[in-house]
């Protein structure tokens, strides 16, 4: 279960972020977003301003150190560079419509804000934008477990309706909290588990990791927004100005 504490604490990073998010940032930001080209990873760019992360921090309780996997983490990375624009959009993303990698964690804050600010971008303009998720569990077993379910969920087309109850719900994942929203979404919950232990569903996971590696994602949320590379919860006023920027642009290619 989670404590009041962490509650709190969850409480107010997301209500820091709001507030940030009224601020008048079309004055501040003055005539727009700077951008930087990324050299080693052409044709990427990223902005100058980066957005709130949230990594390994004190605030977080009972969380597991990394793995010992160094070795096989750089080999995957080097893997996907082989296929950057595929690993990260997957198929199928025509000139017309703005790709965006999403990297989240279900006990970020800053994924529960920016989440509300993409459904909202979305629904003003849903033919021109693809949210391509990529979940990257950083907080231990059971940030894992509920990214585990997320990913095994797409299999029966639930992943969103999975993931909104995740997001919307103040929880530590076990195994009985994860299969029961489960239910009430109306996943098959056999094989849902089934799913969840299988190699697909690692080598998911494992693909998502070395495409953090690649960009620089030591938190979350991440996002490649057709050719640019963010980190962090921007303000929504300066996410709209680079997804308007990135449609004046070609298709995105590597």
């Amino acid at each position: 279960m989670t404590s009041r504490r962490d509650l709190l604490i969850i409480g107010g990073i997301i209500g820091a972020v709001y507030g940030l998010r009224a601020m008048p940032w079309n004055l501040v930001l003055g005539r727009g977003p700077k951008y930087f080209a990324i050299d080693s990873l052409p044709p990427f760019r990223t902005v100058q301003s980066g957005g709130e992360i949230s990594g390994a921090s004190a605030a977080f309780i009972g969380l597991d150190a990394p793995n010992g996997d160094a070795e096989a983490r750089r080999a995957r990375a080097a893997a996907v560079k082989s296929d950057l624009c595929g690993a990260l959009f997957g198929t199928a993303i025509s000139q017309d419509v703005v790709p965006i990698a999403y990297f989240s964690e279900f006990r970020c804050p800053y994924c529960r804000a920016i989440e509300r600010d993409l459904d909202d971008i979305i629904a003003t303009d849903p033919d021109t934008i693809r949210i391509i998720q990529h979940e990257l569990p950083i907080f231990g077993p059971s940030s894992e477990l509920a990214a585990r379910a997320s990913v095994a969920a797409a299999r029966q087309g639930l992943q969103q309706p999975l993931r909104q109850r995740f997001m919307r719900t103040p929880f530590l994942a076990d195994q009985r909290s994860v299969l029961a929203i489960a239910t009430s979404v109306g996943l098959d919950t056999d094989k849902l588990v089934k799913d969840m232990n299988s190699p697909e569903v690692q080598a998911e996971l494992d693909r998502t990791r070395a495409l953090a590696d690649v960009f620089g994602f030591v938190g979350t949320p991440g996002l490649v927004v057709g050719h640019t590379v963010i980190l962090g919860a921007l303000p929504t006023p300066l996410l709209r100005r680079i997804i308007t920027d990135e449609h004046s642009m070609p298709q995105v290619a590597c």
